[in-house]
């Protein structure tokens, strides 16, 4: 039986120091996040996190839509960051629904980076949790973007 309380993990060593990582998946999210994996009309334009506790994680579509994916409940460069993921099972934003993505960024040495990464509350998501955990845990979830993201800093997965 799959715990749909568990947290979903992952971790990937990355070939810059905990600022440029930090940096990179906040502020240049756009370069790497898998360019499929959004809920607007029209293509990615531009991701956005803004870099304070309360900020919005948004994504600019190439229409002007925005769409929204949750806020920053955490922001503590280069160490650690918490965002929420406030989309449903059937893929569109929902205020209501709060599940957590807690990041760490862990100096290996002068050059690497251990990227720690959970996403936690799929209870949240009701009789849809144990599907949405699994989806998350699979290879194009989390492993996939995590992959993207060290190639983008220059160690692929």
């Amino acid at each position: 039986m799959i715990d749909s309380t568990g947290a979903v993990r992952q971790q990937i060593v990355v070939g810059v120091d905990p600022a440029r990582a930090f940096d990179l998946f906040t502020t240049h999210m756009t370069e790497w996040w898998p360019s499929d994996h959004h809920i607007g009309s029209a293509p990615i334009e531009q991701i956005i996190i803004e870099p304070r506790e309360g900020g919005r994680w948004y994504t600019r579509h190439t229409d002007g839509t925005e769409t929204s994916t949750g806020y920053v409940a955490s922001w503590d460069p280069p160490a650690r960051l918490i965002i929420t993921w406030q989309i449903s099972a059937e893929w569109s934003f929902d205020t209501a629904l709060i599940t957590t993505i807690e990041l760490t960024f862990t100096a290996q040495d002068d050059q690497h980076t251990l990227v720690e990464l959970a996403h936690r509350d799929f209870d949240n998501y009701g009789p849809d949790a144990d599907r949405m955990r699994k989806m998350f845990d699979g290879p194009d979830a989390w492993t996939a973007t995590l992959a993207a993201f060290a190639a983008r800093t220059g160690v692929p997965a």
